[in-house]
């Protein structure tokens, strides 16, 4: 779809091999990764409400890989309720993932097994009911099936075929934990369909069909839904329409298209918007509140650097995440606080050696082409 990202640019570093991912906050439950020293794999842990609480293991990786010569868990997702987890697991390195379900009070493993998928799922509200995405022999993801917990996989149903092989297809929940989205998207077309995460056994619909060279991408924010889109905008530009007329005919402009700004990615949050720009072949970060309609820029100073939005899962906060790298700065993640406007660092990955950031100077130019294009160029020295 249209969450880009660009590689960051930076120095080649050395990080340690014990570390630790910054917890992020999700329904209740602080989230993190950790590795373990001589440890391959990494453990999957939370914490209830707090970083000072008891630590939960949610899966130990090194344990579960006992006996096997590959093994890769991805796609980690917990019920509403906070006592289920699924999980896909891959063991033959061939990109097909068999999902597995643990409760997370008793510690054991459910029986339900569903092989050649993603490794993906969505919880519906019921905490029971499971979306998940299967493969074709190709291995592109194709169709969508209802999972119930406790019934054969057998009688699962097919909610979604993409028949064309130029498309691919994937569910997802949005972030107010109210709407399934199933999206089918191919190099110059998008399209997606939208379920009340109350009402698993529904009729998904369908948003806006899709269309020669017509990508969009859409965000749920109470009675309405957000649209990002190329329609009639090279560079996208932002739309709102309601939940009960969600065709295009009915989207209104929120940010129009400009000529020298891409508008690359939306972070809708109860009282913001966060919009990642580019201009000028670098990210900005854009806060608007919805209330009172004004806005600011996140104030990057290094001339060239590379950023962007990453883990924000709560929809009610004054918190937006980001990423954050340089030339000169290694990868680092902040909050900041939409309200005060105030960045707090979480993490920075440390260098070892005797790197010193104090030592190394950055400066980005402009290089005009022969048909009077700018070129940017950074430079470190």
């Amino acid at each position: 779809m249209l969450r880009h990202w660009t590689p960051p640019v930076g120095l080649n570093y050395w990080i340690k091999q014990d570390d630790e991912s910054v917890p992020y906050l999700s329904n209740g439950y602080y989230y993190y990764r950790r590795y373990e020293k001589k440890k391959e794999h990494p453990i999957y842990a939370r914490k209830k409400e707090s970083l000072e609480a008891e630590e939960e293991i949610l899966l130990n990786v090194n344990e579960l890989a006992e006996g096997y010569a590959y093994y890769y868990a991805r796609g980690l997702s917990v019920s509403e309720d906070n006592t289920l987890l699924a999980f896909g697991v891959d063991t033959v390195s061939r990109r097909k993932y068999t999902i597995h379900f643990k409760n997370l009070i008793t510690g054991e493993m459910l029986e339900d097994k569903i092989s050649n998928t993603t490794g993906s799922t969505v919880w519906a509200n019921d905490n029971k009911t499971v979306f998940y995405v299967d493969k074709d022999s190709t291995l592109r993801p194709h169709k969508i099936f209802r999972h119930v917990l406790g019934t054969p996989t057998e009688k699962d149903v097919e909610i979604y075929h993409e028949s064309d092989n130029t498309f691919s297809t994937y569910v997802e929940k949005s972030k107010s934990r109210k709407m399934i989205f199933i999206h089918s998207s191919s190099t110059l077309s998008s399209e997606s369909r939208f379920l009340n995460t109350d009402n698993p056994k529904g009729k998904f619909r369908i948003i806006q069909k899709r269309q020669k060279k017509h990508e969009y991408d859409v965000w749920h924010h109470g009675d309405s839904f957000y649209i990002l889109t190329n329609n009639k905008a090279k560079n996208f530009r932002l739309m709102k329409t309601t939940i009960d007329k969600p065709a295009k005919r009915h989207w209104k402009e929120v940010i129009p298209h400009r000529n020298q700004v891409l508008l690359e990615d939306v972070d809708v949050f109860r009282d913001f918007l966060v919009i990642s720009e580019r201009k000028n072949a670098l990210t900005q970060i854009r806060v608007i509140h919805l209330q009172d309609k004004k806005e600011h820029y996140l104030d990057f100073t290094e001339e060239a650097y590379s950023v962007r939005t990453t883990s924000n899962r709560e929809f009610d906060t004054d918190l937006v995440r980001y990423g954050y790298t340089s030339m000169t700065t290694p990868s680092s993640t902040f909050d900041y606080n939409m309200h005060n406007r105030e960045s707090k660092l979480l993490k920075q990955d440390e260098v070892l050696g005797d790197f010193d950031p104090k030592n190394y100077h950055t400066v980005r130019i402009f290089a005009k082409t022969d048909d009077g294009t700018n070129v940017p160029i950074s430079l470190v020295y």
